[in-house]
This record gives C-alpha cells, sequence and structure tokens, in this order.
C-alpha cells in the first residue's frame, strides 16, 4: 500500500499525475479490462466522478460509474464485481472506503493480482492499514491499494510508528534507505519515459502525448479546463459549507482557483452580465442567505441558519427584530419579498454593504464568504455556486420517492397571475421520457442495481415497495440510483434539470426550517451528559427527513441555528456554570418511518464556530446509550397504542 501527492518532490514517482497514466496505460496493455469507479450519493463525490468521467473521456478510456449507499452496498457490489474479476484492472473508490482496510480479507483481497484499488475520499480518519500496511503487490510489481493523499499522511508521524511497531514489530523510522532503494527501482524501471537536459532535470519526451501514446502532446481546450475548474470549485464550496474544511483551508483553495478563473474567463461586461452568449465563471461574494437569487430576500434571510442564530426567528420576537432590520435597511415588507432578481438593482448591488453596516448591530457579523458565479448563457441566469449545490443536493435527496410541492416559476413577486403551486414530478423537469431508460449494462453483474451507461432519468410505473431491501423501487430500481443520476446530470450539462431543481432546493429548505422552528419553539431537544437528542414521531414531513441527507441537513441547521444559544443552557443543567464554555455536543437525531416501522438516526457533531471544521467524533457512555434506546423504546410503545 501507497499513498501519493498532488507534487511529491522526495518521491516524485508518486503523484496524481504518475498514478493517472498508469491507470491508462493498465488499460491499454489489456484490452478486455475495465475502470470501475464506485461513487457515494454525496456532492462532493459527484463532483470528482464528473472530473474524473471526463478525463478518462477525452483519453478513450471506458469507465464505469456505479452509485454505492453506504459499507453494506459496498460490500453487495464488491462481491458483483467478484464475478468479472477477470476483467477489471482498476477499481476507484471516491469518498469511500478510506475507513475501512480496503486490502483486507474482509473487502477486496479476493481479488486478483492485476487489480489496482484507489481511494480517493476526503473524510478523515483514513484507516492506517490502507496508508502503511503491506497489502501486496500487483503484477506489474506497483502496490494493491493506493491513497490519493492531500499531504495528511505525512503528518502522521508518530501513527505510523505505533502502527509498524504493532503489526509489523519494527520501528519504521530507520527505514528510510529501504524507501531510497525503492524510489530508485521504480525510477529506473520508467527512465525511458524521460530525458535529461542541460540543468540535468528530466523531462517528458516531447514526442510522448499526455496519455503516454506515440505522437504530439494533447492540450486539453480552454473550454473543458474551465469545466472542470467549475467541477472542483463546486466540490470546495461543499466541504467549506458543511464544515469539512476550516475558513483558511477554504481561503487558500479559493485564492488558486480565483488566478485561474481570472486566466481562463474574460470579465464580465454590462451587456453580456448574466444572461446573453457569457457562459463563464466570475468570482464573487456570497451571502449566507440560501438560495438568494432564486428566491426572496425576506424569504432567504428567515430560513437561513445563520440569521435564525443571532435573530431566534422561531419564535415571534425573532420575526420582529427581521423586519425592524430590514426597515433600517430602508426596504419595504413589499421589496423584501420581491423575487430577488427583479428587485433594483442598485439595492440588490448596495445589500452587502448595508448588511455589514446595519446587521453588526444585531450581531450579523459574518454575513458573506467569496465565492463564485456561473452564467449559463440563455439558459438560466447567473446562478451562485452554493445554490448548485443545494439544487443537486435536493435531486440526491428528493427527485424521486417523495412527494413534495414546488412554486411556480416567477410565482413569488411575480405577479397575481404567475402564482401557485404544482407536485414536483422528475419526468416533466428533466424533459425526458421512457424511450430513455436506462439499460442494465448488457447484463453485467450488479448492474441491474447499480450500473447505468447512460443518462436517461425514467419513471414509467408506480413505485413499489420492497420489503426484503427496505427501499421503493422504481422501474426495477432503487429509488436512490435514480436520484443519483438526476444528481449527476444537473451537475453536468443538464441545465433545464438544474434551473427546475433550485425550486425543489426551496421546498426542501422550506420543509427543513419548519421542522427545526418547531423544535426549537416547543423545546424539543433532550440534554444528555454528552449529546442532544431529538425525536420526531409526527408531522407533514416525516417521509422527507426518512431520507438520511435531509435529516443531516436539518441538524446542521439546528447547530447553526443554537451555535450561539443551547450550549449555555445545556451547562447550566448540568449544574456547571463555567462562563464561556464552548464545548460543541453532538446531536443525535431520529425521525420514525411508519412505513418501515423503523427510525432514521443520524448523529452529527457541529463545528463550535463559523470557519471550523465538526469533528466526527461522538463518545456516548453506556447509561447514555441505555436512555437513549429506552426513548426510541418508548415512542415505538406509543405508535403501537
Amino acid at each position: 500500500m501507497v499513498y501519493i501527492l498532488p507534487k511529491n518532490t522526495t518521491r516524485p514517482d508518486y503523484t496524481y499525475a504518475k498514478e493517472y497514466h498508469r491507470i491508462l496505460k493498465a488499460r491499454r496493455t489489456t484490452p478486455e479490462s475495465s475502470i470501475v469507479m464506485l461513487v457515494p450519493p454525496d456532492l462532493d463525490a459527484l463532483c470528482a466522478a464528473h472530473i474524473l468521467t471526463t478525463l478518462f473521456g477525452r483519453d478513450d478510456a471506458n469507465l464505469r460509474t456505479i452509485p454505492v449507499s453506504g459499507f453494506k452496498n459496498l460490500q453487495d457490489v464488491k462481491d458483483s464485481l467478484l464475478d468479472e474479476k477477470d476483467q477489471l484492472r482498476t477499481i476507484i473508490l471516491l469518498n469511500i472506503g478510506a475507513l475501512l482496510d480496503i486490502g483486507g480479507d474482509e473487502w477486496f483481497q479476493d481479488f486478483p493480482s492485476r487489480v489496482t484499488i484507489h481511494i480517493i475520499d476526503s473524510s478523515r480518519p483514513v484507516d492506517l492499514h490502507n496508508l502503511f500496511g503491506r497489502a501486496g503487490s500487483t503484477e506489474e510489481g506497483g502496490p494493491r491499494v493506493v491513497v490519493w493523499d492531500d499531504g495528511h499522511a505525512d503528518k502522521l508521524t508518530k501513527e505510523r510508528l505505533a502502527f509498524d511497531a504493532e503489526e509489523f514489530g519494527f520501528d519504521s523510522s530507520s527505514d528510510e534507505d529501504l524507501d531510497e532503494e525503492e524510489e530508485e527501482d521504480v525510477t529506473e524501471d520508467e527512465a525511458e519515459d524521460y530525458e535529461g537536459d542541460e540543468d540535468g532535470s528530466k523531462k517528458r519526451r516531447r514526442s510522448a502525448s499526455d496519455d503516454g501514446r506515440p505522437g504530439r502532446r494533447r492540450r486539453r481546450p480552454l473550454k473543458l479546463i474551465n469545466c472542470l475548474l467549475r467541477l472542483a470549485i463546486l466540490g470546495l464550496t461543499h466541504q467549506y459549507l458543511s464544515a469539512a474544511i476550516t475558513r483558511d483551508q477554504y481561503e487558500a483553495y479559493h485564492t488558486m482557483f480565483n488566478n485561474e478563473v481570472g486566466r481562463l474567463n474574460p470579465p464580465v461586461t454590462t451587456a453580456s452580465k448574466g444572461f446573453g452568449d457569457d457562459a463563464g465563471v466570475q468570482p464573487s461574494t456570497e451571502l449566507r442567505f440560501p438560495l438568494l437569487r432564486k428566491w426572496n430576500l425576506y424569504e432567504a434571510m428567515f430560513h437561513s441558519g445563520y440569521v435564525a442564530n443571532k435573530l431566534a426567528v422561531w419564535h415571534e420576537s425573532g420575526i420582529s427584530k427581521l423586519n425592524r432590520l430590514l426597515t433600517k435597511m430602508g426596504l419595504s415588507q413589499k421589496q423584501a419579498q420581491q423575487s430577488f432578481m427583479y428587485m433594483n438593482s442598485e439595492l440588490r448591488e448596495s445589500l452587502p454593504d448595508q448588511l455589514d453596516n446595519i446587521g453588526a448591530e444585531s450581531g450579523l457579523i459574518e454575513l458573506s464568504y467569496p465565492s463564485f458565479t456561473k452564467s449559463y448563457g440563455n439558459e438560466m441566469q447567473r446562478t451562485s455556486a452554493a445554490d448548485v449545490l443545494a439544487g443537486a443536493g435536493a435531486l440526491l435527496e428528493a427527485a424521486r420517492g417523495v412527494r413534495l410541492t414546488i412554486e411556480v416559476e416567477g410565482g413569488k413577486g411575480g405577479g397575481e397571475l404567475f402564482g401557485g403551486e404544482r407536485i414536483w414530478d422528475l419526468r416533466k423537469e428533466s424533459g425526458r421520457g421512457k424511450e430513455n431508460v436506462p439499460l442494465r449494462n448488457n447484463g453485467h453483474a450488479g448492474s441491474d442495481q447499480m450500473s447505468r451507461p447512460g443518462n436517461g432519468q425514467p419513471e414509467s410505473g408506480d413505485m413499489e415497495e420492497i420489503e426484503a431491501v427496505g427501499e421503493q423501487m422504481i422501474d426495477g430500481q432503487p429509488v436512490s440510483v435514480h436520484n443519483f443520476w438526476a444528481a449527476f446530470d444537473a451537475l453536468g450539462n443538464n441545465t433545464s434539470l438544474l434551473r427546475q431543481s433550485l425550486a425543489l432546493a426551496i421546498s426542501l429548505q422550506k420543509a427543513i426550517v419548519r421542522q427545526g422552528c418547531e423544535i426549537l419553539g416547543k423545546r424539543r431537544i433532550q440534554f444528555f451528559p454528552e449529546f442532544r437528542f431529538i425525536k420526531i414521531n409526527e408531522g407533514p414531513d416525516l417521509a422527507t427527513f426518512a431520507h438520511p441527507m435531509t435529516l443531516t441537513r436539518l441538524v446542521l441547521w439546528l447547530i447553526e441555528a443554537t451555535r450561539d444559544r443551547i450550549p449555555l443552557v445545556h451547562a447550566q443543567r448540568l449544574g456547571t456554570t463555567k462562563k464561556g464554555s464552548r464545548k460543541s455536543y453532538p446531536y443525535v437525531i431520529a425521525c420514525h418511518n411508519p412505513s418501515k416501522r423503523a427510525y432514521t438516526v443520524v448523529g452529527v457533531t457541529g463545528a463550535p464556530e463559523i470557519g471550523e471544521v465538526r469533528r466526527n467524533v461522538v463518545e456516548v457512555n453506556q447509561d447514555d446509550l441505555a436512555e437513549f434506546i429506552d426513548a426510541l423504546t418508548d415512542a415505538d410503545s406509543e405508535d403501537e397504542d
């Protein structure tokens, strides 16, 4: 096993670029081989999947993408891939697998030595077996398991020493000579691919292309690079907004991306602003108001977890504070509830400055962050990275399987003749019919539940519940698979679906805030010594919150809305009155699913402050766990009565 870095000065052969070319070389030396990519329903993973799909497609490499939902589904997919193991050469795990001993006997040890497993996972921690273990070598002498790292592994010096002592019984700190010898061997094996210049440095032969085939070097067009840059920006934005990275980390990457955006995209002129031929990416300053460009200022502020934290909008007094704040800014109620895209342009442009000056009186001091927007020409107005993620995330959660109403486009603030709501229907939104039902990948094992060769998102039959697997099925595939490909398309070239998904995102955000305000207003949070517990047994949105992603978003909204409030209340109830205590208590939330007679349970640790990382560590002692189980048991007995 080995880990690679984007750039590696000490071990130059272990970089992203070199490993990518090894994958291409392995596929071409064995034409019947294939590359399989396993992707969970995660926005960051979907963006990465798009990037890799684009790159491999440009290099004429066949890539199969298989949606994977959780470790149990990963086990099923692994077993199905064993049936075609003789055709495989590369398996890529995107945002799944870092926590597992992938090379161990429970996972991919039974695959032939020709198969290489690549782990590209932004979650932490990473199982040390993946980084420092000895899972053997491939037929070509390379590592069986390769972790695409970002520099995190180099900092695990103490962990590696402890791991080596425990696993192998020796001190790896004295093993530097062995690493140098291995590096020299690899360099000699691939020396023919390089030539020395007058300074003694090594350069790629000019007669070879980027993909290792003879000929002229292939240059990627600027339009393609801009597309990949946009996807990288979306992945970065998702990590920041979900508190997976710190504000400092985000700003460092933002600076790098901002330079690339300036290089690849001409500045927006007044004539091209938002529509027309302009379809580029531009830097922007975004407010912490969800879906502001699609919504209106009042609704976007009311449904913001950050504003809820400062103004307590679940109380009437909080709503009054919000109205007074808008009045101080010189906005009438009619203006504040007017569609943001139709609002006076001077008011829109002055909004960040006004909020900085007036919002500080209400504690709204971190309302903005640097980001990017993209225009879609005449197909769609300029949209922020956060809004694109909100739309794609809504499709992941509720494209199929949940009955939701959405506002008719232009209905809010667009005049009396354009008001109203309708039921969300993916078939109408995506503009695709029954003829685009995806095939089952020519009968490959496991493809009936996961794989997809085409881009269709059909719905040609009634939804049925399969008790054996506990998941709703449409046209022979789980709802989660349909939702996965809908989100995948929206992040790609299906601008129409992306535009319509924003209305679905608004509907979900309303449900989240509605449920969150009820929980806070009725004080339904139960306090345990080491965590907080919330139980949802009734309400019009039970089916919506049965989805773990939607339930997680509810928890994150509650964490943000109570960041400056509940920690002190919690400390007082436990008898500790230390003022200024900022301990971040994990939330555990359970939503009852009557159709399955079960609960969806999610546990999340929140970041203590905006811009900090939320550590996914939940420590629960036995007594607390017993009380938690009793709480769920009591709920079940109440339902039976």
